[in-house]
């Protein structure tokens, strides 16, 4: 997967799905899955079961996790979309390009968080995850974001990669909430959906972090300007079978691509098969972009119960731990330095011999 972002945020959303088990390349001739750009005509003659107030019953667990890249690779101006046996033969080379060697240490992802092609993830044909605008890029910034972009990416490289207290709210970095979550951007792992559906409110609960949406269907109005959440303010209607979500007011310290919490956004739900979910996102913010831009992220069906998920900041797992021990014996690699790896304590000590940080009751 290749998924990431330009801002402050880029170290946490950059999405690459290493394994560190072995794996035999695989061959697929699976139909292809084609995220409609217009969710209300994907379904085609199928008609998608339904819940016992008569709308298409979405419920399930679902997976967005993907092999292409977030935006249009350069390579591939031009071209939005792959023939079908293009896209097999990406997919297949994305899926053993992903068990290779992987120096840093992060969590054991092909023994308990499965990647793309553990959870479901199929062959896509379009080229990025971004397919409005027509180059499948995110939109430049307008002038005045790109000043206060800038500034918070000084303001955050002086602050250091970890925070230091507990006054230090970063959100994914407290683990206080998975930026993921909402918009549905895929992470390295752990991209499942478990939907429960009513005639009056859906849920949505993420994997990743066990976030929960809670959507009225009711046609209540959106909570005021000033209630602002770091997963925003969900309202959801039906468009014939199509589930349309609008999310306003997300919290000042949510940094999306630029964004301070001051974009809207509006997803279309379509199920458009037994296993699949037509999932389209738009994203506006005329304040950060120079124009709306919008995501095609299907989902799949995938086997449940989700994992109960555990978040601990800087865990490390024994498993890759061991196998770069192994590979540092065997000359293959050279053993890391503790701050290029992000080691938390070399961190916290490094910041405090230099006088940035006053660390209370030691480091030990």
């Amino acid at each position: 997967m290749g998924i990431e972002m330009n801002t402050r945020s880029s170290a946490r959303w950059r999405s690459a799905a290493r394994c560190v088990a072995g794996m035999v390349a695989l061959t697929l001739s699976a139909p292809i899955v084609v995220a409609q750009q217009r969710p209300a005509s994907a379904a085609g003659t199928y008609r998608a079961p339904r819940t016992p107030d008569g709308r298409p019953d979405l419920q399930g667990y679902w997976t967005n996790l993907t092999y292409t890249p977030f935006e249009r690779p350069k390579e591939l101006a031009g071209k939005a979309l792959y023939t079908e046996q293009e896209a097999i033969e990406v997919f297949n080379k994305a899926v053993k390009d992903t068990f290779t060697t992987d120096q840093l240490v992060h969590y054991v992802q092909s023994d308990f968080a499965a990647t793309p092609v553990q959870s479901g993830a199929k062959p896509n044909r379009y080229t990025s995850v971004v397919i409005e605008p027509a180059d499948g890029r995110v939109p430049a910034f307008t002038p005045e974001a790109r000043k206060r972009v800038t500034a918070m990416q000084a303001a955050e490289k002086a602050k250091g990669p970890l925070p230091l207290t507990w006054r230090d709210d970063r959100g994914t970095l407290w683990c206080v909430f998975h930026d993921r979550a909402v918009p549905s951007i895929p992470a390295p792992y752990g991209s499942i959906y478990h939907v429960v559906q009513s005639r009056d409110f859906i849920v949505m609960t993420y994997e990743w972090n066990s976030e929960r949406r809670v959507i009225p269907l009711d046609g209540r109005p959106h909570s005021p300007a000033s209630v602002r959440t770091y997963a925003g303010d969900a309202r959801g209607r039906w468009e014939g079978d199509t589930l349309v979500v609008e999310t306003t007011n997300f919290s000042p310290k949510r940094d999306f691509f630029g964004s301070e919490g001051t974009f809207t956004l509006v997803e279309r739900f379509t199920r458009v098969s037994e296993d699949s979910i037509s999932h389209t996102l738009t994203i506006t913010d005329p304040t950060t972009w120079v124009s709306p831009w919008t995501l095609a992220l299907p989902l799949h069906r995938t086997q449940g119960p989700m994992l109960e998920y555990a978040c601990n900041e800087n865990n490390m797992d024994a498993f890759t731990v061991l196998k770069n021990a192994r590979a540092q014996e065997r000359g293959e690699l050279e053993a890391p330095e503790a701050m290029k790896r992000g080691d938390a304590k070399a961190v916290i000590k490094e910041a405090s011999d230099t006088g940035a940080a006053e660390v209370l009751g030691g480091i030990d």
